[in-house]
């Protein structure tokens, strides 16, 4: 454990452009963002949200019920009555599923953007199991007066009926998408070729909702359940549109964004710094992320997510990235001029999140790149105490400017290499948060770095005093 000088300065971020020809509006700088409390009942929020979800699935019961079409005369008219409730729940699911892939900025703020994934997910597993459940019950029950078994109404279906028949060819898409996403599975792929397999979920709706309408009486037994059905579809996937289309495509011709420069570090890691107009109307804040597409004939196809290294100023962003993969790697190379186009910014990783004062910043790695950002827009009249975990000094991206700041600020800087111990410190040291940071109690802590040392660092801060509420992560997955 040692606290350190600063040893260099950062390289400056490239100036403004040229003003255009054309007259434009001009916006003030915004200051850097300071701690808002607004997330202090962000649990609220999120409560919110789930209640929506039940309600929504109540409410399509509800239309159900109403129209009178439950009649239960014999067994197997019950069985296919829970098969038309299935049915009914899990198209909410996956209507909500799509809202909360659609990236829409109350999502955003209200939840995070891993914490939407997470939901995501979770909803998405239980909307298949609800669409198998659908598909056989309403297969066996629909088969049986004509005597005909699972496999043979199967193909009835796909030959004798045009919706339906298109639904089972959606379910069967449904299949492998569910398949290709399990984590075993997954890990095996690249990550653009999961992504493109993934999108096929939206192939498999289109194959099933016309079913839903033609079919499904429930839908269209009165104007009310029409409307409610119409009226999810339409959010969901105009979110959808505006937010992962419509938006990014508006913005590569507005802000015209392109990299200015590479800067190479001591320790591998490279600075990618783009430049445009009206950067400052992204509204991105040190410390979320950002979903980066280079248009490059090897990188074009895929937009990753990189955290903003610094804080973004009104025509320039950066980000540093170390070569652990294809992408990232591919970086290094890119060329000034090479134009890009981003989508977000994502994430609560920022002062806004913040309920307490007094800032704890914890970075291992590469993760160290929002938590320079943050240090970088921290209050300078609150007490700050900066983390940096890596495997050696010479390893440790940022470390300059991680001095640099923290000198300039006054912050409380502690370095840890070598080995790592039990907990997120290395080999031994027996300390804990509290040793470092004695005002634990009252503090915010920001954590990025691997899922396991996060985790660690997590619950030393809580059991050292700390307010769950006051830890804030984002953990990048897919």
């Amino acid at each position: 454990m040692s606290t350190f000088a600063p040893v260099g300065v950062a390289r400056p971020m490239p100036p403004a452009p040229p003003r255009p020809s054309r007259p434009e509006r001009s916006r003030r700088a915004r200051r850097p963002a300071q701690p808002t409390h607004r997330r202090r009942f962000s649990w609220l929020w999120r409560d919110a949200l789930e209640a929506m979800v039940w309600m929504l699935c109540i409410a399509a019961i509800a239309f159900f019920l109403a129209s009178g079409a439950f009649v239960w005369t014999a067994p197997i008219a019950l069985i296919e009555e829970a098969g038309r409730v299935t049915g009914l729940v899990a198209t909410v699911l996956l209507l909500v599923q799509v809202a909360l892939a659609s990236r829409a900025p109350f999502i955003e703020r209200t939840i995070g953007h891993d914490h939407a994934l997470v939901v995501h997910g979770k909803l998405g597993k239980a909307a298949f199991l609800l669409l198998l459940a659908h598909a056989t019950l309403l297969t066996i029950s629909w088969g049986a007066p004509d005597g005909r078994s699972i496999p043979a109404q199967t193909v009835y279906f796909l030959t004798q009926t045009k919706w339906i028949g298109l639904s089972v060819l959606g379910l069967a898409v449904f299949v492998v998408v569910v398949l290709t996403s399990v984590t075993a599975a997954r890990r095996r792929w690249p990550y653009e070729t999961w992504h493109a397999i993934h999108l096929l979920a939206y192939v498999a709706i289109a194959l099933s909702a016309p079913h839903q309408f033609t079919d499904g009486a429930t839908f269209v037994v009165s104007s009310a359940a029409t409307w409610f059905w119409i009226a999810l579809y339409t959010v969901a996937f105009g979110s959808l549109l505006v937010w992962r289309v419509i938006i990014p495509v508006r913005r590569v011709f507005r802000n015209r964004l392109t990299v200015a420069r590479i800067d190479r570090h001591r320790d591998g890691s490279v600075s990618v710094i783009m430049t445009g107009r009206g950067v400052d109307r992204l509204n991105a804040r040190a410390g979320q992320f950002i979903l980066w597409r280079f248009w490059t004939r090897d990188l074009w196809m895929s937009a990753n997510p990189y955290s903003l290294s610094a804080s973004p100023l009104a025509h320039a962003m950066r980000i540093t990235v170390k070569p652990l993969g294809d992408h990232s790697a591919a970086l290094a190379h890119l060329r000034p001029g090479t134009r890009v186009s981003v989508a977000g910014p994502y994430g609560v990783f920022h002062h806004g999140s913040r309920v307490g004062r007094g800032l704890v910043l914890a970075g291992a790695g590469i993760g160290i790149t929002p938590v320079r950002a943050l240090l970088e827009t921290a209050d300078p009249t609150e007490p700050v105490t900066v983390i940096v975990r890596a495997r050696s000094q010479a390893e440790a991206p940022l470390l300059d400017e991680v001095r640099a700041l923290c000198e300039a600020r006054g912050a409380e800087l502690y370095e840890f290499y070598g080995r790592r111990g039990a907990g997120w410190a290395p080999a031994g040291f027996g300390g804990t948060l509290r040793d470092l940071v004695p005002q634990i109690q009252g503090a915010d802590l920001f954590v990025c770095g691997p899922v396991e040392w996060a985790d660690a660092m997590a619950v030393d801060a809580i059991a050292s005093g700390m307010a769950q509420a006051a830890v804030h992560r984002e953990k990048f997955d897919w």
